[in-house]
Parts: structure tokens; C-alpha cells; sequence
């Protein structure tokens, strides 16, 4: 039994549904990413100390 619902023009709304959500999860996805990086880029010391 399918979950999916019959007809072309309810398939049509399930898939632009879902391709919205994906867009958002996307983005939220690479300002995730970028909020990492930079914070990662903050925790790198810029000037060592000598490795005497």
C-alpha cells in the first residue's frame, strides 16, 4: 500500500512540498557549514610560539 496520494495534481503538490523543504534544509544546512568554519577559523592560533 502506497503513502503517496493518487493523481497527478496531488503528486505534483507532494513534490513541490518537498522540493521547498529540501531548498530550506539546504540552506540552513550551508549556514551551518559556514558558522562552523568560522568559528573553527577563530579557534586556529595565528602566531605560534617557538617551538624551542
Amino acid at each position: 500500500m502506497s503513502e503517496l496520494p493518487p493523481g497527478a495534481v496531488r503528486l505534483r503538490t507532494v513534490v513541490t512540498y518537498l522540493r521547498a523543504e529540501l531548498t530550506r534544509a539546504e540552506r540552513a544546512l550551508l549556514s551551518a557549514e559556514q558558522q562552523e568554519a568560522t568559528t573553527a577559523h577563530r579557534r586556529t592560533p595565528r602566531n605560534r610560539p617557538p617551538g624551542w
